[in-house]
């Protein structure tokens, strides 16, 4: 049976009550209570204020409350099988007398947060793009919180204060919808995190739905392509760009994977009937995964011209730099190519220092990960192809990340496999 006891520690005019929590003869937990007592004051005996002054009498009335408050926390937590220690108690003591900490109650949202992104950096199965986005969820947050006047604390983030959060960053932060919603998913995973680590959540959260808004998917079908393979350009670097933009658009990997492809990594495999195929194999920068990458006719015409190696990249200096040559020249191309029809999309605004949606020449728009969205897009189009066998190449991890990357779902993937149906149907009549 758990008891509580209270002792000073020092015979000074302003002593600290300390409680010790003994729950076993192993466990013991001492802490103070934040209340002091001149030592002359304070009985031994009955290890409590002697009942002298009305001064003691109200100690002893709070102490009293206190233990009957801390046993009962106990025995609510015992059965919920909580982990007992000075922490607990601590937290226990703080809860009775209505102390907060702003700066370190781990009840309010920011300092959660803080935590939250701490162990985040400890766990090497977290992506660095993933962490990266939760520690720009803590400063909209913070930035959020100082526009209302307000530290949240847990039970208090309901839905309205969610739309309301949702609201400040299209309207205040200038964030477009698709990242404001990204966003509200993250405080949503944030706060289901904090309740499955204890912390009372208002019951709205666990049933708040975040619509999807699928970002804008541009890319280059294969007649644009050709188009690009056939414009004259003139200019070393341009040259370059256009030839890595094709070898990208065949092969369907991240720049970060698709500008350091060298000879060193082709490989030539021969099948069960003798017949002998070129792969590309690489590690995947991002994810780690292995993929293997067939040769494709477009790809090996290029490398021919570079007697059987890439082109090359546009600077000496850091990986940093080629991507943003390699996509400033990809607008160029692009526009030389006369890939000018008018589509909507992501433009960043000068004046107003943030992207917005709008009407645009789609050249505009290219950049270098419209290599692998084109790929994915283009080949997933051609039923000669099977979606694993695209995913396989482009390394995502399951259909439904891979149907959300190209913007196409389920029922875009039945409708393919119905008109497939109805082809086979054709030729059995026929």
């Amino acid at each position: 049976m758990a008891t509580v006891k209270y002792y000073l520690r020092s015979k000074s005019k302003e002593a600290n009550i300390q409680m010790q929590l003994s729950v076993s003869r192993d466990l013991k937990m001492r802490t103070s209570t934040g209340l002091v007592i001149n030592y002359t004051e304070w009985s031994d005996r009955t290890s409590l204020p002697k009942q002298n002054t009305p001064h003691t009498k109200n100690i002893t009335t709070q102490l009293n409350d206190l233990r009957t408050f801390v046993l009962n926390e106990y025995n609510t937590d015992f059965a919920k099988g909580v982990l007992f220690n000075t922490n607990w108690l601590k937290g226990k003591i703080n809860s009775f007398f209505e102390r907060t900490d702003v700066n370190i109650d781990d009840n309010f949202i920011s300092n959660y947060l803080k935590t939250f992104n701490e162990f985040r950096k400890l766990d090497s199965r977290t992506k660095d793009s993933t962490d990266y986005q939760f520690i720009v969820l803590a400063k909209k947050i913070a930035s959020f919180q100082k526009d209302q006047k307000k530290n949240y604390t847990f039970p208090e983030i309901d839905k309205r204060v969610m739309l309301e959060f949702k609201n400040w960053l299209t309207e205040k932060d200038k964030l477009m919808d698709s990242t404001a919603l990204r966003t509200l998913k993250n405080f949503k995973t944030v706060l289901l995190d904090a309740r499955d680590n204890g912390k009372i959540i208002h019951h709205q959260i666990n049933t708040f739905s975040i619509e999807s808004k699928p970002a804008l998917k541009v890319f280059l079908d294969f007649k644009e392509i050709e188009q690009i393979k056939n414009t004259i350009i003139v200019g070393k670097d341009i040259k370059f760009a256009k030839d890595w933009l094709i070898i990208g658009c065949y092969t369907g990997q991240r720049v970060s994977d698709l500008l350091r492809m060298n000879k060193k990594m082709i490989y030539t495999k021969t099948d069960a009937d003798g017949e002998s195929y070129k792969f590309i194999e690489l590690t995947q920068e991002k994810t780690g995964k292995d993929v293997t990458i067939p040769l494709h006719d477009e790809v090996e015409e290029i490398l021919a011209k570079y007697n059987g190696d890439f082109p090359p990249t546009f600077s000496d200096t850091t990986f940093a730099s080629n991507v943003s040559i390699f996509n400033y020249n990809l607008k160029k191309v692009c526009e030389l190519a006369g890939i000018k029809s008018i589509v909507k999309g992501k433009v960043f605004n000068d004046d107003l220092g943030r992207n917005e949606i709008k009407e645009t020449e789609k050249y505009n728009l290219v950049s270098s990960h419209i290599c692998r969205r084109s790929f994915a897009t283009n080949f997933y189009g051609d039923k000669r192809f099977t979606t694993p066998q695209i995913m396989a190449i482009t390394g995502h991890a399951t259909e439904t990340m891979f149907l959300s990357y190209i913007g196409k779902t389920s029922s875009d993937h039945a409708i393919v496999t119905a008109k497939t149906f109805k082809e086979i149907k054709q030729q059995k009549t026929s």
